[in-house]
């Protein structure tokens, strides 16, 4: 639109275009490193892929790339790791981010429904954990917790809890999902508690659903 100039016996006023030419529709817009801005949208410079609207979204394309991988979906290469953009997740183990506004809103957003998955979408706790070594073996009592609906165990299948000494309570934290029911396990020499630490006994009581409630395992004696 063309300013147009009016006239009058008060003075001179001038028409001003609405949509002004020179205000860029680029202003206020930040792009990647590696990145521009054409026509209000976001595009990475040529020999780049990625992300245009990540920090380090657009990176070198072929082996100039710092990550030994492209980044999947809504991803981008960062120190040498693919990262997610702002706002997304990685759920779907398969390099691709979804926003976290669609994690378990009904529609598999990731190409194996990972992010509809149960174990992602149902309601956590945490729920803590305690014991007293009352085990005078002159050892610690190495311990797990397993859930027993899913394959999962507390620290990890390749680490134990450790109790903090003979006659003294010691406490741990996990993450858990709410209403799973989870087994305690522990060993110090030749004595075993509860499902053992392979997770494979049997036990009347040491077993307690996941909740926000603490568990006292109580006394641990050997004799």
């Amino acid at each position: 639109m063309v300013a147009t100039l009016w006239l009058s016996a008060l003075g001179c006023f001038v028409d001003l275009p609405t949509d002004d030419p020179l205000v860029s529709p680029c202003v206020g817009l930040t792009c990647s490193s590696n990145g521009h801005c054409d026509d209000g949208v976001c595009y990475c410079d040529p020999s780049h892929v990625g992300n245009p609207y990540a920090l380090h979204g657009c990176q070198p394309t072929g082996a100039l790339s710092p990550c030994e991988t492209t980044c999947g979906l809504n991803a981008y290469c960062d120190a040498g790791s693919c990262r997610c953009a702002e706002g997304s997740v990685a759920v779907c183990g398969t390099g691709d981010c979804v926003g976290e506004q669609t994690l378990c809103d009904g529609t598999a957003d990731c190409a194996n429904a990972a992010d509809e998955d149960p174990l992602v979408c149902y309601e956590g706790a945490v729920q803590e954990w305690a014991l007293s070594d009352r085990c005078d073996d002159g050892a610690d009592v190495r311990w797990r917790v397993w859930a027993q609906e899913r394959d999962w165990v507390w620290p990890g299948p390749d680490d134990t809890f450790v109790s903090e000494g003979y006659d003294r309570t010691s406490r741990q934290s996990i993450e858990c999902l709410a209403g799973e029911l989870l087994c305690f396990g522990g060993e110090s020499g030749d004595s075993v508690w509860g499902v053992g630490l392979d997770g494979r006994g049997s036990c009347d009581d040491c077993c307690q659903p996941c909740a926000s409630e603490a568990v006292d395992v109580g006394a641990l004696r050997c004799e």
